[in-house]
């Protein structure tokens, strides 16, 4: 089967970590032989111009002139289709999307279209299902959805219903955003969670060192992942005891503020910030750590919770969203979100307990639920199903 796989978000030279979680699926579907997937790459994100930004703008730009269309073998049975093209803010003539539709030129026929979040790849993938007449799935990740942009007096922008309406199948990442689509189209979807690289992520061979305790988070660090929830309840845990750090990784519009605030609130012996990670830094941090804490405010899924499931860690998480599909009484705890009180609660109560935890259980549970392979399997179920129904030859 070959599957035109097309992402919403790529990374790039400036930021490498920009939609690397869509790349990382893409390769397992094609390293599980699921499907031979041709991936679409327009520079998402390498050439996408923001007006408020006008010298970045300006270098994207430079950049895209000698940028030439072509195919590339990126791993086996996953080849990438490079298409350069500018695009911006979907409130201007829908970011530019429809006059890339022309520019595709498919190497062959796919069998079907795999959208990664409905704008701009559900939309891409609605006019070449429509050009080629072919079936297609977007799978939803927003968090919220629809992303405000997509939202006029509270009323969802047709460049959401409509790619999901003409869509053969719609897929949620989790059981919250199933709900969410159903409630604001009122269309259904299947769950099919993102897939954690498990033979990445793995336990630590060794004993855990002598030491106070560490807790370690990775985030942008802004208000919607929860940063300055996390440092009021930090601020709240040192009033009780003194006896741990937290390693923070991430960059984000809030870092110099939030460093100020650590500073200002007594917390700078206790925080080491890590700035941006690598995957094998995230690693080696999940590793080390005692417990993994996530405050975010909304979360479709949670891509950083399952990592730390993987390494066998258990996990501090808000109730918002996507987690509570991740988290159960088996591998953490969760926590009302926007609550530092009831989160350093939780961190006191993790703290003291977190031993008790078994690693080899808490890592079953993810590579059972949330492993490439279970994740990939399902997948090739819906290919299958959907290739089925339209009797594609």
């Amino acid at each position: 089967m070959k599957v035109l796989f097309i992402p919403s978000w790529l990374p790039y030279r400036d930021d490498p970590l920009a939609g690397k979680f869509f790349l990382d699926q893409a390769l397992a579907i094609a390293d599980a032989e699921v499907a031979e997937i041709f991936l679409l790459n327009w520079g998402q994100n390498e050439f996408q111009l923001a007006v408020r930004r006008p010298l970045s703008s300006l270098k994207k730009l430079a950049r895209l002139i000698p940028k030439r269309r072509g195919l590339s073998q990126i791993a086996p049975r996953l080849t990438e289709i490079r298409v350069p093209h500018l695009s911006w803010t979907s409130f201007v003539a829908k970011g530019n999307i429809d006059s890339l539709i022309p520019k595709i030129k498919l190497p062959e026929k796919p069998d079907l279209i795999h959208a990664q979040v409905t704008f701009p790849a559900g939309f891409v993938a609605m006019r070449l299902a429509e050009k080629h007449g072919l079936p297609y799935i977007i799978t939803e990740h927003s968090g919220p959805f629809p992303f405000p942009e997509f939202l006029k007096r509270g009323a969802i922008s047709p460049l959401i219903t409509e790619p999901l309406k003409a869509a053969e199948r719609i897929v949620a990442v989790s059981s919250h955003l199933k709900q969410e689509i159903r409630t604001k189209t009122g269309l259904e979807a299947l769950v099919i969670p993102n897939p954690v690289n498990t033979d990445f992520f793995i336990p630590s061979a060794n004993p855990r060192p002598e030491g106070p305790l560490r807790l370690f988070t990775l985030s942008n660090i802004s208000t919607s992942k929860g940063s300055a929830d996390l440092l009021q309840a930090l601020k709240l845990l040192s009033l009780k005891t003194k006896d741990w750090h937290l390693f923070w990784g991430g960059a984000g519009p809030l870092l110099n503020w939030a460093r100020q605030k650590a500073e200002d609130e007594g917390l700078r012996d206790h925080i080491i910030w890590l700035g941006r990670l690598s995957p094998t830094q995230s690693l080696e941090q999940y590793q080390l750590c005692d417990f993994y804490v996530m405050p975010s405010r909304f979360e479709s899924f949670s891509l950083v919770i399952a990592e730390a499931l993987a390494c066998g860690k258990p996990v501090v998480a808000t109730n918002c969203g996507g987690p509570r599909d991740l988290v159960n009484d088996l591998c953490g705890i969760l926590v009302p979100k926007q609550n530092p009180a009831a989160l350093a609660e939780a961190l006191l109560k993790m703290g003291a307990n977190f031993s008790s935890y078994s690693p080899q259980a808490i890592r079953e549970h993810c590579v059972q639920n949330f492993g490439h392979k279970a994740v990939t399997a399902r997948i090739g179920e819906l290919y299958q199903s959907v290739f089925n129904a339209k009797g594609t030859p």
